[in-house]
């Protein structure tokens, strides 16, 4: 295994020559000149409760700071102090504060890299529990559309934070600006400023080729360091336990990664293929696997009663089964509290995500998930023509969701009522997420020096072959920071691999708490690089 990519790896040359042409990636392989051109790189709503004279949500407010509505250079804390506004930060949709790692500086202070959170009133801060909440420790400002309690600061466990009150500070009339605003449609569209990348694009006369080809090795670098942390954890297991344990972490998206990670503990794969019989048809093989993974996660022992002989039936079958893996040794169910199914959908439940991952492991328990995974690999053609490369893949994403399952497809649970229309239990978007996050930089790891050029070759196909994902807060946040326009970003960010090269930048320097604009690896390719 240590033929594998290491996490020391060399990297290609780059020209010796500062303002030397932009090099092109290297076809059929990962490239690895992401450092070499960037220089060093750094490693990386609530309602109010509050009166409030303005009958506004609190998305609004978002709004007027994301978009920046202020006279950004009469900017003045409560405390007297010029506040200087160099990012707003990227629009957090999950919990915590509103805004992530924006970057502000107070009178003629260094630039300071943290949090934002926003309010209607000053008091609604203290009102829903921030004060205390650790989840906002990193807030260095909190902004409001007015100060109803007169203080300078809010604090934070003891700190004192700054406060911003907008209503003195808006670029115009409030209400001309709420006429101009459509809240819901934020943070997916008109949302956001151009960066200081934006206007080094401009001011250099980089083309969108150019861009496209930094984004194409900006995305092969994230692919490079996902295969060294893949090769570092197989030094502890197996790859086929790392490959395992990654995607039931997949399986759990942002709200419950953490109670997928305990069940992979709770159910490893050395016991579930003790528990899961070998000699038995694919179906009968399929209803241990979920009776293992439903059984460890709790889901058998506090589900409710069915509602119809067909749930009552299945829920019977995998209780029995789950009762016979108990009595073999299988371990103590997750609690309630290890799962996080506030606003959940229905369709996202994780009972009904570890049935759907159930299928991709029953097949392949004892024949290897790696292996399958590499199986469909060698499918794939060492030819450019897009069609084939397409045809391989849409079976190589079938491996993820590998036997349909009537029963878990029209069902959320084993009480709920049957949907409609059938469901896909991980569905596309997720699959792919899979593929890119877990299932190349896995097979990559696994590459030896003496067939590396082969697989990496097809590896590399099936990363050039996938489209974008749909847009969240972070890539949309950066097409902003990156092109302004949405036309351009649209453009330019065509494929996953370019999208995956704004993630790539976003945590190396936009979320970095170390970073700042002002030594941004990006606009040290701009300014060094050129057509």
């Amino acid at each position: 295994m240590r033929d594998a990519i290491s996490p020391s790896r060399t990297t290609d040359s780059a020209p010796a020559n500062r303002f030397a042409a932009l090099p092109e990636a290297p076809p059929g392989r990962f490239c690895t000149l992401y450092a070499c051109l960037t220089g060093r790189p750094i490693l990386a709503g609530e309602p109010s409760t509050a009166p409030a004279p303005t009958p506004l949500r609190e998305k609004v407010i978002r709004c007027l700071w994301y978009d920046q509505f202020l006279d950004l250079g009469a900017l003045r804390t409560e405390d007297g102090r010029r506040l200087s506004v160099h990012s707003p930060g990227y629009w957090n949709e999950g919990a915590g504060p509103d805004f992530r790692n924006a970057e502000v500086a107070f009178d003629d202070g260094p630039r300071l890299r943290g949090d934002v959170e926003l309010h209607v009133a000053a008091s609604d801060w203290k009102a829903h529990g921030h004060d205390a909440d650790p989840a906002y420790a990193r807030v260095c400002l909190h902004v409001t559309l007015h100060n109803d309690t007169g203080r300078p600061f809010v604090q934070h466990q003891g700190r004192a934070i700054p406060q911003l009150a907008m209503e003195r500070s808006l670029s115009r009339d409030l209400e001309e600006i709420l006429a101009s605003l459509d809240p819901d449609g934020y943070p997916r569209v008109g949302c956001g400023r151009e960066g200081a990348c934006c206007r080094s694009l401009r001011a250099a006369g980089r083309s969108e080729r150019w861009t496209g080809r930094f984004l194409d090795i900006a995305g092969d670098e994230r692919i490079l360091r996902k295969a060294e942390r893949f090769a570092r954890a197989v030094v502890q297991s197996t790859p086929d336990d790392a490959l395992y344990e990654a995607l039931l972490e997949g399986m759990g998206y942002s709200a419950n990664r953490r109670g997928f990670r305990k069940l992979a503990a709770a159910m490893p794969l050395s016991l579930l293929r003790k528990g899961v019989p070998v000699d038995v048809e694919a179906g009968e093989r399929l209803l241990w696997t979920q009776a293992a993974l439903l059984g460890a996660g709790g889901f058998l022992d506090r589900a409710p009663a069915a509602e119809d002989a067909e749930a009552d039936a299945m829920l019977a079958d995998l209780r029995a089964r789950w009762q016979r893996l108990a009595r073999a040794g299988a371990p103590k169910p997750l609690e309630a509290s290890d799962w996080n199914l506030a606003r959940t959908r229905p369709t996202n439940h994780p009972l009904r995500r570890a049935a759907g991952i159930s299928a991709f492991v029953a097949a392949h328990l004892h024949t290897g998930l790696c292996r399958a995974m590499m199986s469909a690999v060698e499918e794939m053609p060492l030819g450019d023509e897009a069609h084939k490369c397409r045809r391989a893949l849409a079976h190589f994403q079938r491996q993820i969701e590998a036997e349909t399952q009537p029963f878990w497809a029209r069902r959320t649970g084993f009480a709920a009522p049957c949907l409609p229309r059938p469901a896909a239990l991980i569905g596309l978007a997720r699959t792919t997420e899979l593929i890119v996050n877990v299932v190349l930089p896995l097979l990559l790891s696994m590459t030896r020096e003496g067939d590396r050029g082969r697989l990496e070759t097809r590896l590399h196909n099936i990363y050039s072959c996938l489209r974008p994902l749909p847009e969240n807060s972070i890539t949309e946040y950066m097409k902003t920071r990156i092109f302004g326009d949405p036309a351009r970003a649209d453009r330019v960010v065509n494929s996953m691999r370019r999208q995956q090269g704004l993630l790539q930048l976003f945590h190396d320097y936009c979320e970095s708490p170390s970073a700042t604009c002002e030594n941004c690896g990006f606009l040290t390719a701009i300014e060094g690089f050129g057509e």
